[in-house]
């Protein structure tokens, strides 16, 4: 028998004995070492398995094993309670550790790219190639079914580039072709900061002219950014809409400021150094 295996067989007979809350707290605390040693459900049941035998075999009345068993039983189901647990944050940590490297490689190779292709830019489509990425990488690391760069003051912004996924074309093509971004981005660049909306908040301040279908995309949920020149003038807004399982959060407002912050950085250099295409994103 390992170890572990003889500090839960003497643990449970010890329980047995004397079942109360301090020597059921043993379960639990070998619940826990099991998962940082380690072993599988299987090694615990095989533990416990082994544990119970020699519980039995010790000289005990026959009337006494239902009782034995009941015990043991306890003492397991807090033991596994624990390993579930344990084992269950062990990978939500892990798993948000990955997920937060990976956002934080894909900012660093955009704001690579940012600052590089941002001096760069001579002509109209440089620049909507450059927010494409944005919309795109907001997209990736956000899953959202639209994304929506707009240009322009707040009472004259027009969207200057959208992405969306792929088996939506035809509904979210409408959309971004007769959105009106006016109300939705007056908010979002007066108040300077992200902000959500909710279906109902969506349907008064954006609006779609003309006639509805049932092919039009139904508007979930919506967080918005403005990009904000270096002299606190609004010079566009980045929006994303429905996003993939759940609505969106505070974190997710915080990738999108950052992003953003990154993306008017790059069209205020390319202006200072005379190569962007300025006039069109500020008017």
């Amino acid at each position: 028998m390992s170890r572990f295996g003889t500090l839960y067989a003497e643990s449970l007979r010890t329980y047995i004995r004397e079942p109360c809350e301090s020597t059921l707290r043993t379960a639990y605390e070998l619940g826990r070492d099991a998962v940082q040693l380690e072993l599988s459900v299987l090694d615990l049941a095989i533990a416990h398995h082994d544990g119970l035998a020699m519980a039995l075999s010790d000289e005990v009345a026959p009337e006494d094993h239902e009782r034995i068993v009941h015990a043991a039983g306890d003492f397991f189901l807090e033991s596994i309670s624990a390993f579930e647990m344990v084992q269950r944050g062990f990978r939500e940590a892990r798993d948000a550790a990955l997920v937060e490297r990976r956002h934080s490689e894909l900012l660093r190779q955009l704001s690579h790219f940012l600052a590089d292709a941002s001096l760069a830019l001579g002509a109209s489509d440089s620049l909507d190639e450059m927010l494409r990425l944005v919309a795109e990488q907001a997209r990736e690391l956000i899953p959202a079914d639209c994304c929506l760069v707009a240009t322009g003051s707040e009472d004259a912004a027009r969207v200057r580039v959208a992405s969306y996924r792929e088996g939506d074309n035809p509904r979210w093509q409408a959309f971004v072709r007769w959105v009106d971004l006016s109300q939705i981005g007056a908010v979002v660049c007066s108040t300077g900061r992200p902000i959500r909306l909710g279906a109902n908040e969506i349907a008064t301040r954006v609006q779609v002219p003309g006639t509805r279908s049932i092919a039009d995309p139904t508007l979930r949920d919506w967080l918005g950014t403005p990009l904000t020149a270096l002299d606190g003038r609004a010079i566009g807004s980045v929006h994303l809409v429905n996003k993939h399982d759940g609505a969106f959060t505070a974190l997710d407002e915080a990738v999108l400021e950052h992003l953003a912050q990154m993306s008017a950085a790059a069209i205020e250099r390319a202006r200072l150094y005379g190569n962007g295409d300025s006039s069109r994103a500020e008017t």
